[in-house]
């Protein structure tokens, strides 16, 4: 049990240590007409994600995660990118899980939407928040993930 949570708190300060000031971040190629209906495609990036976490595919992982100004692959050194999504996907990898809703972001309009997801993780169900963004160029990436709740302990 010690060993568990110096490892979750080595992972956890990788994290935070690599992580950019706008924090971690992703992308996929849904295209701009999916404007109208952000929920459908932030949960098809949200499904895209959660495939490539469990299949360790981090340059996936980082396609998928970024900012308005899109994807961290295209921002950050390889390396640094592989780092971070691997500390991620060691935390997030998954036996289920299901999208129970999304909510608007508050203050920002159609550019955001918060995905609730219900994950089982080390046979525990956990509900982790993804805050998805649009970039200007319509595409959705995951911008946020709470994966505190994956974290911590009950």
């Amino acid at each position: 049990m010690g060993k568990t949570r110096i490892f979750l708190a080595v992972v956890a300060g990788t994290l935070l240590a690599l992580a950019s000031p706008a924090g971690l971040k992703a992308q996929t190629v849904i295209p701009a007409t999916n404007r109208g209906q952000p929920a459908v495609a932030a949960s098809l990036v949200i499904e895209q994600f959660l495939r490539a976490v469990n299949a360790n595919e981090l340059e996936t992982m980082a396609r998928l995660f970024g900012t308005q100004a899109g994807p961290v692959i295209d921002r950050d050194p390889r390396a640094q990118n592989e780092k971070r999504m691997f500390a991620l996907a060691s935390i997030m990898r998954h036996e289920d899980y299901r999208i129970e809703g999304t909510q608007v972001v508050p203050g920002r309009g159609d550019e955001a939407t918060l995905v609730n997801v219900r994950m089982t993780v080390n046979r525990r169900a956990v509900l982790v928040p993804f805050t998805l963004v649009q970039t200007k160029r319509g595409t959705w990436l995951v911008e946020q993930i709470g994966i505190e709740s994956i974290t911590q302990r009950r």
